[in-house]
């Protein structure tokens, strides 16, 4: 049976292949913008720093690399990794179609958008919302969430 590790690096690789068209879109832009992307262990690719308005929000990520202007750090890793969870899991098309959809619905408010909150509404650095579900503002562990958190 597969330790968690190795299990942990598959779904790493599995990720990394499912999101790289986009994930490639993402890397060139910044590299466009005269950033030097770094690749992680976690195979997440971090871009940084992004000049103003090329990102959104506090940062973004397409595929596996996360754009953001230095916003950096080990728990917003792990919010950003979740979110390329999501594009590996729902793919890439899909997965946007979902997420804007759902910032239409919740008047782009993040506390209120599902992949949000599932991805760690605390790690992402959004405090929970008026009359949200409780626990909604909680960060989700490992084994709640996924097996990919770094």
């Amino acid at each position: 049976m597969p330790t968690t590790s190795t299990a942990r690096r598959a779904w790493h690789l599995y990720r990394a292949w499912r999101n790289l068209p986009a994930t490639l879109v993402a890397v060139g832009w910044a590299r466009a913008h005269g950033v030097r992307p770094v690749l992680g262990a976690d195979l997440l690719v971090e871009c940084a720093p992004m000049p103003p308005r090329t990102y959104g929000r506090g940062g973004t990520t397409v595929g596996n690399a996360w754009l953001h202007g230095g916003l950096g750090g080990p728990v917003r890793r792990r919010h950003e990794s979740r979110h390329a969870d999501q594009y590996a899991l729902l793919g890439t098309v899909p997965f946007l179609a979902l997420y804007g959809l759902n910032a239409l619905v919740t008047r782009n408010d993040p506390r209120l958008d599902v992949f949000e909150r599932w991805a760690g509404l605390a790690d992402g650095g959004y405090a929970p919302a008026r009359g949200a579900p409780p626990g909604s503002g909680r960060t989700r562990t490992a084994r709640t969430a996924t097996s990919s958190s770094a």
